[in-house]
């Protein structure tokens, strides 16, 4: 009698000896409510002060007035869809540089005149900054641009302003240092503590917060 009531213990659920791992696998489990229904959210199962398990009602969801109904359409005349939709996935073509500029040429304003010199393939001449002042300038064709000022330049004459280097001895006056590599400029002349300096660039991008002024070259 004593082992029939220890299994019979093992099997209910309010038991405090309640064996859920041999519960799963008899057959004689008896459940605490008649109501109960399987595979259900165990949170909704509620124990009274009575002893029985009850079940808690679920509330409506609440239909939002913003939620869309599915549009339902009419493909049986499509051939191989008579109870199936077929949904169209509208791709936005890709923008490149090359539709920007399209646009901003047909706009107005500042770089509608950097567009007509790239239409136009004429010379371009961009004064470039330095963190104090104008560092020099940039001639050459503009080939691509974007809303930023970045430009892309060709066949490019750069002429900048470079500071002369000197090196002080511990004893006796500075000397100028003068390198035996080859220099990739040339100095067109000399200013007081600067020299103005030349080179030849095939390809250059310019940085749109560098540029003080683009204007047409007149030479």
């Amino acid at each position: 009698m004593s082992s029939s009531s220890s299994c019979n213990d093992e099997l209910d659920m309010l038991s405090e000896s309640f064996n859920p791992i041999k519960a799963l696998y008899s057959k004689n489990v008896k459940l605490p409510s008649k109501n109960a229904q399987p595979l259900d959210n165990i949170s909704r199962f509620e124990l009274t002060p009575s002893g029985e398990v009850t079940i808690k009602s679920i509330r409506p969801l609440k239909k939002n007035e913003y939620d869309l109904e599915p549009v339902k359409r009419d493909l049986s005349n499509v051939a191989g869809s008579s109870q199936t939709t077929l949904v169209q996935q509208v791709r936005k073509p890709r923008r490149t540089v090359m539709h920007r500029m399209k646009e901003i040429s047909h706009s107005d304003g500042p770089l509608s005149r950097i567009a007509t010199l790239c239409h136009r393939k004429q010379r371009a001449k961009v004064y470039i900054r330095s963190a104090a002042s104008v560092r020099g300038y940039c001639e050459g064709y503009i080939i691509a641009y974007d809303k930023h000022w970045n430009l892309v330049m060709d066949d490019v004459l750069e002429v900048w302003t470079r500071k002369n280097k000197y090196k002080s001895l511990p004893i006796g006056n500075a000397i100028k240092l003068e390198p035996e590599v080859e220099k990739p400029y040339t100095v067109l002349r000399t200013i007081p503590r600067h020299k103005i300096c030349q080179r030849l660039v095939p390809r250059l991008m310019v940085r749109g917060e560098q540029i003080v002024l683009v204007a047409k070259c007149l030479c």
